[in-house]
């Protein structure tokens, strides 16, 4: 047997009555007894309940009948009230605010294109580029290597080669003893430009205005440890990666690696405007620091460097490496922490000298 409940039932001409309320899915049946207590029956169809006002005291569900009047009842029983809910809960009335958001149709489609669009969003700008980096860190260094040399061609067909500064800094690099399991070579071109970056598999393009810059080869001993740092950390093909993830992701999902080391290659001329994070900054600062330290080079020559470059820019337009490499006091405290406390061997690396004298001989 159905349930039954009690509520104050007004018809369209406003008189009102206490009524038994019946509930189905679809319907909401009235029985009460009129003024001449004849018993008469009243059949709301669900679609045509126009509202649920809850208040207080009392709840008022409103009904627009075939006639387009206004019928009401008043419900006082909160179990009546609960019920309705419940029977009806796919119905805008019985929804509340949550069906007002999301219950009508042309809501829903809103609803479901404003998440699918948040979705596309979160993918494009987070997931797509995350993976990117993911896939640069499993990408072969053969792969990386061959890359690199592509790019690096097609950088160098753009600049003045200064084949003698260069001759002189590859050599100079030897005698740094530098182990980061890549094959670096160091190229000098010439600019006006303050500016150094690393292309991914081992190659260093130095502008010869930065070079004019220093003052004693421990500086230009850090610049080659924080770029070859850049290089070993694989920071620059992360970077690239994930710049360029979504149209990674795509030929690597087709398998078009061939299209992919194409496409890198056409975008080698932003390297030199590829901006690191701070936290790339001071890893490959610390790493750099290490690099140094390992063998024998006093590493307050990346502190210098970084004061140097700074003032050398001062009230001026800022240096292009600073603008990639941005340098925070944070990072320059973090460079004095890591600064090793061992004594340096005097004098091992004369050689580094004799080549640096050589460099600051030669008109910048």
């Amino acid at each position: 047997m159905n349930k039954t409940y009690k509520a104050v039932y007004y018809d369209s001409s406003g008189q009102f009555f206490n009524a038994t309320i019946f509930l189905s899915s679809i319907t909401l049946s009235i029985q009460y007894a009129d003024e001449n207590n004849v018993v008469k029956e009243v059949y709301w169809l669900a679609e045509n309940i126009t509202s649920l006002e809850e208040e207080a005291l009392a709840s008022i569900l409103t009904y627009k009948n075939k006639n387009a009047q206004t019928e009401r009842l008043v419900i006082r029983d909160v179990e009546l009230l609960q019920a309705i809910k419940k029977h009806f809960s796919g119905r805008p009335f019985a929804g509340g605010w949550r069906y007002r958001m999301i219950g009508s149709t042309r809501n829903k489609i809103i609803l479901f294109i404003s998440i699918s669009l948040a979705l596309v969003m979160a993918v494009y700008f987070w997931f797509v580029p995350w993976l990117g980096e993911r896939i640069a860190r499993n990408i072969s260094k053969e792969w990386e290597i061959g890359m690199g040399d592509r790019m690096y061609q097609s950088i160098i067909r753009q600049v003045k080669v200064d084949s003698a500064k260069t001759k002189l800094i590859n050599s100079f690099y030897s005698e740094l003893h530098y182990d980061i399991d890549y094959p670096v070579n160091i190229t000098v071109v010439e600019s006006k430009e303050i500016n150094a970056f690393a292309i991914p598999g081992g190659h260093i393009v130095v502008y010869n205005s930065i070079l004019a810059q220093m003052h004693a080869p421990e500086q230009l001993a850090a610049l080659i440890a924080h770029e070859a740092s850049h290089i070993a950390l694989r920071h620059s093909l992360r970077n690239i990666f994930r710049s360029m993830a979504r149209k990674v992701f795509l030929m690597l999902l087709v398998g078009n690696e061939a299209g992919l080391a194409g496409s890198l290659v056409d975008r080698a001329d932003n390297l030199k405007g590829l901006e690191y994070s701070r936290s790339l900054e001071t890893e490959a600062d610390n790493y750099g620091i290490r690099l140094m330290s390992d063998n024998n080079i006093d590493a307050t020559g990346m502190l210098h460097l970084m004061a140097i470059l700074q003032g050398a820019t001062k009230d001026k337009e800022p240096a292009a490496f600073l603008s990639t490499h941005p340098v925070f006091a944070s990072r320059i405290e973090n460079i004095k922490r890591q600064m090793p406390k061992k004594e340096l061997t005097p004098n091992k690396h004369e050689s580094l000298k004799s080549i640096y004298a050589e460099l600051q001989q030669r008109h910048w």
